[in-house]
């Protein structure tokens, strides 16, 4: 960042070639990790909710849910106004609509622009570093953090909003600590604002907020910025909000029928949650927040960026607790990748804090070697992670090993998924206009994408028939029979009640269950909480595998 010489690890030196060699090579190591295997999965539902309506984009000029097969009514059509998707802000479907319309609905395909901004992201955050001209050590931690943080790049490998959102912070923030260079940085500051706002309002608003409190504690009084530039720049935000939730409007939209018995009693308890479980998903130490203050204040208070970060990351998981729809009391954990935008400021206040501390009787390289070290602990093992977790009294234990390694592990040799192979027989079997009910109901959206000559069905409850006259009947439940059921893991259940009621009033009959031996539940989400980097055993086939029932003929 700017001011690097605040903390004496930061004092700039010049960049060697062998360092510029570094910085390449390590961005080539970044684009492996980013690309190998990239389109092996199927998309996951969320993904596939963005790819389909990036292909009804491309297809018919507009967000449409309808493209005359299928319909994409989440939760009984949530985000739809008409058979438009008129709640969720549009950039991540236009990002992604020419890739998906020029070159084939594939995962591959997909997820590349995802990736390709999350890259551009990379790339800005290596001029950064080099820019400062930091020492060895710093650039070593730098890149221990980055190359070990595998929810980055996880995140990264989606086709969602998560990779842009990180990259497009990252191009905010920069342009923010540089505007003052030229007009055009301040231009582009404000520009940049409004993609983020387009690609993610919760985002965008922590983002914001962030930034608005430090410009107020930390910039105004340096007077780098004239009343009149202000203004634009607010202006300029303030309009683009208001033209863009004018058409594409969240407010009014429950996503569930939660109500809680205190809404800041649960706002309170999601903040803690975002802090916790930054921990949980690998993101970042949440002690180091501790130690980042002790630094900076034995540090008599030089090191002013570091208590900027950390200022920002309090608020940032306040935020998105307060802009959060999770329905808190149904859940142990917070929706994480709410906060994964933040995982560049998790990095940064950990390895400037790891650069701070000077132990008593070492200096010079002894103490850079201790701190790369330590880095190493932190950063490519889950031991702290593993620890803290447990006195956190987090729900979901952290085992004790490099997950670096695990998912260099799962890029060699990916384990099954039920989606990819679920679609793979579908396509196999089922003829063009088949009619398939899934369960669970979002499990559609995967297939919806990987299978569209199929006739995904049921998404709509029978009520919302005549808001709905130019859609067939399969699209209500229970309207129509299925000629497929799919059920994934547990929800075998669902199916194996219904279909013998079915049978019982209409006469129709099911051939016996077809069983995909891999597990129901999707793990190839990227929160690590849900997440396995390999082929897990069943312990129970009969209640956890992939099931499918055919009509009989």
């Amino acid at each position: 960042m700017a001011d690097e010489a605040a903390a004496g690890a930061f004092e700039p030196k010049p960049v060697s070639k062998a360092q510029d060699i570094a910085y390449v090579l390590t961005l080539g190591v970044i684009a492996a990790l980013l690309l190998v295997n990239l389109g092996y999965y199927a998309l996951w539902d969320d993904e596939a909710n963005t790819a389909v309506f990036a292909a009804n984009l491309w297809k018919f000029h507009d967000l449409l849910a309808w493209d005359g097969t299928n319909i994409i009514a989440f939760r009984d059509g949530l985000e739809l106004t008409g058979i438009k998707n008129r709640v969720f802000p549009p950039f991540q479907y236009v990002w992604a609509a020419p890739w998906i319309g020029l070159f084939g609905r594939t995962a591959f395909v997909a997820r590349f622009p995802f990736v390709l901004a999350a890259f551009g992201g990379f790339v800005l955050w290596a001029y950064w570093l080099r820019r400062a001209r930091l020492q060895w050590h710093v650039q070593v931690l730098y890149a221990l953090a980055i190359l070990g943080n595998v929810s980055l790049f996880l995140y990264s490998r989606q086709s969602r909003y998560y990779g842009l959102s990180w990259a497009l912070s990252l191009v905010f923030v920069y342009l923010y600590v540089h505007r003052t260079e030229s007009r055009r940085l301040k231009v582009l500051l404000a520009l940049t604002g409004m993609v983020l706002m387009a690609t993610n309002y919760l985002t965008y608003g922590a983002t914001m907020i962030c930034f608005g409190v430090d410009y107020l504690l930390f910039e105004i009084w340096k007077k780098k910025d004239t009343w009149a530039e202000r203004l634009i720049f607010l202006a300029s935000q303030v309009g683009f909000v208001a033209a863009l939730i004018s058409v594409f409007n969240p407010l009014g939209r429950k996503v569930t029928t939660y109500v809680p018995v205190s809404f800041w009693a649960d706002k309170v308890k999601l903040y803690w949650w975002n802090l916790r479980d930054l921990n949980g998903c690998e993101f970042f130490w949440p002690p180091f927040i501790v130690f980042a203050l002790v630094a900076f204040f034995a540090g008599r208070l030089r090191d002013l960026w570091l208590l900027r970060a950390v200022i920002a990351i309090a608020i940032y998981a306040f935020v998105a607790a307060v802009l959060s729809q999770q329905p808190v009391g149904w859940a142990s954990v917070a929706d994480i990748r709410y906060m994964a935008a933040a995982i560049p400021l998790c990095i940064f206040i950990a390895v400037r804090t790891l650069s701070a501390v000077n132990l008593k009787g070492w200096a010079g390289a002894g103490a850079q070697i201790i701190a790369v070290a330590v880095g190493v602990l932190f950063f490519l093992t889950t031991f702290p992670h593993a620890w803290f977790a447990k006195i956190s009294r987090s729900p979901d234990p952290i085992p004790h090993r490099s997950t670096l390694v695990e998912f260099l592990g799962e890029l060699k040799n990916p384990p099954r998924q039920a989606y990819r192979e679920t679609a793979e027989w579908l396509n196999a079997h089922a003829k063009p206009g088949s009619t398939v009910a899934v369960h669970p109901d979002f499990g559609a959206y995967s297939l919806m994408f990987h299978a569209p000559q199929l006739v995904f069905m049921w998404q709509f409850n029978p009520d919302r028939r005549a808001e709905y006259p130019m859609l067939p009947d399969p699209h209500f439940r229970f309207l129509t029979v299925p000629d497929y059921f799919v059920s994934f893991g547990p929800d075998v259940n669902w199916a194996r009640g219904v279909i013998p009621q079915i049978s019982a009033q209409t006469g129709v009959r099911y051939d016996p269950e077809v069983r995909i031996d891999v597990a129901g539940v999707d793990k190839s989400r990227p929160e690590l909480f849900w997440r396995t980097f390999r082929t897990e055993p069943m312990s129970n086939p009969d209640y956890e595998a992939t099931y499918i029932s055919a009509k009989s003929h």
